[in-house]
């Protein structure tokens, strides 16, 4: 409904400060998990971001995350950073389980989601959805805030 004599622009700068807000905040109805601190490093190019957050198991039971995916980007994969020998590489990581109240943290030297093939151009302070999975057919979508290569 749009209100006579009013101007929809003040109202369109409301809805963008309300989504940056709570953009890196997570918490689907019904769902025994909550997200903090979503954020994506943000590299030029087409070079694969990564993007990191914080995970909570707000249930009773375990929790397994099991992908995630997003309109923004062609692939989602989990990944681990592993230190072996002196050197630093990367393994993919299908699942992950969660135990009744404990935080999986996604950090660039531990877990973290590889973003790659963006479908559109990014740029520090967007917000991009990313959809978490879960066993059972469970899905959270969550709002990730694009930050700077510094991560500020």
């Amino acid at each position: 409904m749009l209100l006579k004599g009013v101007s929809r622009k003040p109202l369109l700068w409301l809805a963008a400060a309300l989504c940056m807000a709570f953009a890196g905040l997570g918490h689907a109805a019904g769902s025994p998990a909550s997200v903090e601190h979503a954020r994506i490093r943000w590299l030029p190019g087409d070079l694969p971001l990564a993007g990191y957050f914080d995970l909570t198991n707000t249930g009773p039971r375990p929790l397994t995350l099991t992908g995630a995916s997003s309109t923004v980007f062609g692939d989602v994969m989990m990944h681990r950073t592993v230190h072996r020998g002196g050197e630093t590489g990367m393994v993919p990581v299908h699942d992950m389980q969660v135990r009744p109240g404990q935080t999986l943290h996604f950090t660039p030297d531990g877990y973290h989601l590889m973003l790659m093939g963006r479908t559109r151009m990014l740029a520090k302070g967007d917000a991009v959805p990313i959809r978490l999975t879960f066993s059972g057919g469970r899905s959270m979508d969550v709002m990730f805030a694009v930050r700077g290569a510094d991560m500020q």
